[in-house]
């Protein structure tokens, strides 16, 4: 194989060398070194510095990765534990009433004195609340989902002859 590299290159290497033997030595040192200079920064150019710069970018980009990766794993199992406790803590008040539950709620947000009437329906509990403040309305309704599970199905919200309140009409479901 090798004889037939020499033989390929022969036509462009004897008019090379000959050139060269009519340079002086110290030209002929001039011109290989300049050569040999010339491979190298070829190879770099070509070869090295491209294969460098891919390494580089495909390991930050694969350190991006694992630090996206981790944060998701440990995203996950923060919900996981979260949607379980939440889970125990709506299931523990499942079998109690929503008209009881809406009552605690209502307590506990300061929405309490605002309630004109709780009717029983058989799909949830009707609540009607004279000027209320809307924003404790809103207070009240979160925190009916967010512990209880309990949602509104239907709002229906009216500005209220006192200044800076409503009256509004709520029913409440259990989620299923």
């Amino acid at each position: 194989m090798n004889d037939k590299i020499k033989e390929a290159l022969a036509p462009a290497i004897i008019p090379l060398r000959q050139w060269l033997e009519t340079l002086e030595q110290r030209e002929r040192y001039i011109v290989i070194g300049g050569s040999i200079a010339l491979v190298v920064m070829m190879f770099y150019l070509i070869i090295w510095e491209p294969i460098t710069e891919k390494y580089s970018q495909q390991h930050s980009q694969h350190e991006s990765q694992r630090e996206l990766y981790n944060w998701m794993k440990n995203a996950s199992a923060e919900i996981s534990s979260l949607k379980s406790a939440g889970g125990n803590s709506m299931a523990r008040f499942r079998n109690q009433s929503i008209s009881s539950l809406a009552d605690r709620s209502a307590t506990t947000t300061g929405i309490k004195p605002y309630i004109e009437k709780i009717d029983q329906s058989k799909n949830g509990v009707k609540v009607t609340l004279k000027a209320a403040n809307f924003d404790r309305i809103v207070t009240w309704l979160s925190d009916l989902k967010n512990k209880y599970g309990i949602f509104a199905s239907k709002v229906k919200i009216e500005k209220s002859k006192e200044a800076g309140a409503v009256d509004a009409s709520v029913t409440l479901e259990r989620s299923s």
